[in-house]
């Protein structure tokens, strides 16, 4: 039994070793995008991975780097739960090709995919948040109507305490930037919906009524509050990544200005 752990720290340390060499690898290419002056071509989160590259040749050379590393530590990509997401540029008259030759990662090709759910965020090849606010309005209704159907004959008390903990706990809110006005509102009408199924509320009612009865929210103010806390945590994030992107946006604004 003593030994048990000293393995697993052991095995521990060696997986991380080497996952830090095959990073080193394909950072130390120079190939990728770049934030200010410094090369981002791969990010990493715990055992997932991504890779960044502004044209097909250079991303599947940094996919055939990858390739060979992770051989020479005996390790493998998972090609069926590996996509690629070409996102395509804001001016028409920048798009070379729309269609390109498939990526491979030895022998294995991967899939073109429109959109991809990446720790719990759709990221779509347009850069629209739809995709994650329909995400979010499905998210939503599956959890009032399981709350709905348990707690049905519970007190206003409970149910409020109830509604907060599993209605308001919304992913990553406070990066919807790019979306339409229609999506927005189907988001805003869901969350009200929910609120007075869930509450005991009629279809007509009042919601600036319902909201000051309940104390809860309005949508506004869930996004607005998110949209500061988030910007505070990024503001005293000391992240290599995030201190350069805050850098680079502040510019783009003093340039604007």
């Amino acid at each position: 039994m003593a030994m048990g752990p000293d393995k697993g720290v052991f095995y521990r340390l060696t997986c991380l070793h080497a996952m830090r060499e095959l990073l080193g690898s394909v950072r130390n290419t120079g190939i990728g995008c770049f934030v200010g002056d410094v090369c981002m071509n791969i990010l990493a989160y715990a055992d997932d991975i991504v890779v960044l590259a502004p044209s097909w040749h250079a991303l599947q050379m940094l996919l055939s780097v990858l390739h060979s590393q992770s051989i020479l530590i005996d390790m493998s990509c998972n090609v069926n739960k590996t996509v690629c997401v070409m996102f395509k540029p804001k001016r028409q008259s920048s798009i070379i090709c729309a269609q390109f030759p498939p990526l491979r990662i030895g022998a294995n090709c991967v899939q073109y995919v429109s959109d991809f759910r990446y720790l719990g965020h759709v990221i779509m090849d347009n850069l629209s948040d739809d995709g994650d606010i329909h995400r979010e309005i499905r998210c939503m209704f599956t959890r009032c109507n399981m709350l709905s159907r348990r707690f049905y004959n519970c007190s206003m008390s409970v149910k409020l305490v109830l509604f907060k903990s599993f209605c308001l706990c919304f992913y990553n809110i406070a990066l919807l930037n790019r979306f339409r006005i229609g999506v927005m509102n189907k988001f805003r009408s869901c969350y009200i919906k929910c609120a007075k199924i869930f509450l005991g509320f009629t279809k007509y009612y009042s919601v600036t009524n319902m909201l000051l009865l309940t104390d809860l929210p309005s949508f506004d103010t869930l996004m607005n509050n998110a949209r500061i806390t988030d910007a505070g945590r990024w503001s005293v994030c000391s992240n290599a990544l995030v201190v350069i992107s805050n850098s680079v946006d502040c510019m783009y604004v003093h340039f604007l200005s």
